[in-house]
C-alpha cells in the first residue's frame, strides 16, 4: 500500500481507487479549474498531533511525491489557519517549512497565491483542501474563496458518508465474535454494501423494507 493510500485510509477510511477517492480527486480538479489555480492538495487531520498531513496533490506528479507525508501544524500558514479557524483563508504563502518539488524551488518559481478551505464532517474537522497558483501577481478573490469553500463542503459530505458506511460494514472488534452474526448486524452490513455498490437502488430497498415491516409488525 502506497503512502497516499495508507494516509487516506488511515485518517478518512477512504479505500484506494474507490468511488470516494475518485470523487475527492474530481472535486479538487474542479476547484482548480473554476478558480484558475494550477495545483491543489488534500491534507488530512492528525488530531493526535494537531497537524495536517499532505495526502494527495493534483496538478503535478513531482509535487504529489514531494509533498505527500509533509506536515503543517494547525494555525501555521494559510493552510494551518484555515484548519484552526474553520474558515476559508486566502493569501500569499507564509509557511516556508514545506518543501516544494525541485522545479518549484528554483528562484522565482515558487507559489504566488494560496487558498485553503476546511473539510468538515458535521462540526468535526477532518482535513483541508488547498489551491495554489504559481502565476506572477496572481491573487485569489473572495468569490474564488466562496466557490472553493463549496467544493470543500461537498468533500466533507463524501468523507462523512464513506465513514458511516465503513462503520456499518466493519463491526467493532468487541462485537465481531458475538454480534456480527446476529440478524440486525447482517442486515446492516447488507444495506451498507448495497448503498456502496448500488446507491441508485436504495429507494427500492427502502420500499421493500417498508413492505416487510407492514407484513411482520402490522400497519
Amino acid at each position: 500500500m502506497s503512502g497516499f493510500e495508507s494516509l487516506l485510509n488511515r485518517y478518512l477510511s477512504i479505500q484506494p481507487q474507490s468511488e470516494s477517492e475518485n470523487t475527492l480527486r474530481l472535486l479538487i480538479q474542479l476547484g482548480l479549474m473554476v478558480t484558475g489555480a494550477e495545483e491543489g492538495s488534500l491534507l488530512v487531520l492528525n488530531d493526535e498531533t494537531n497537524e495536517l498531513v499532505f495526502a494527495m496533490t493534483i496538478g503535478d506528479a513531482d509535487s504529489d511525491a514531494t509533498l505527500r507525508g509533509q506536515r503543517i501544524p494547525l494555525g501555521q500558514g494559510i493552510t494551518g489557519l484555515a484548519a484552526a479557524t474553520l474558515e476559508v483563508q486566502i493569501g500569499a504563502p507564509t509557511f516556508k517549512v514545506v518543501h516544494q518539488s525541485s522545479r518549484q524551488e528554483t528562484p522565482g518559481s515558487g507559489p504566488e497565491a494560496v487558498m485553503a478551505a476546511p473539510m468538515m464532517v458535521g462540526e468535526r474537522l477532518v482535513g483541508v483542501i488547498t489551491a495554489v497558483s504559481f502565476a506572477k501577481a496572481k491573487r485569489f478573490t473572495t468569490h474564488d474563496g466562496k466557490l472553493f469553500g463549496g467544493f470543500a463542503a461537498i468533500a466533507g459530505v463524501v468523507v462523512g458518508q464513506t465513514q458511516r458506511l465503513s462503520a456499518l460494514d466493519q463491526p467493532s472488534p468487541d462485537a465481531a465474535s458475538s454480534a456480527s452474526d446476529e440478524p440486525p448486524d447482517r442486515i446492516a452490513r447488507s444495506i451498507a454494501r448495497i448503498a456502496r455498490e448500488r446507491p441508485e437502488a436504495m429507494e427500492e430497498i427502502a420500499g421493500l423494507l417498508a413492505s416487510i415491516e407492514r407484513l411482520v409488525a402490522g400497519p
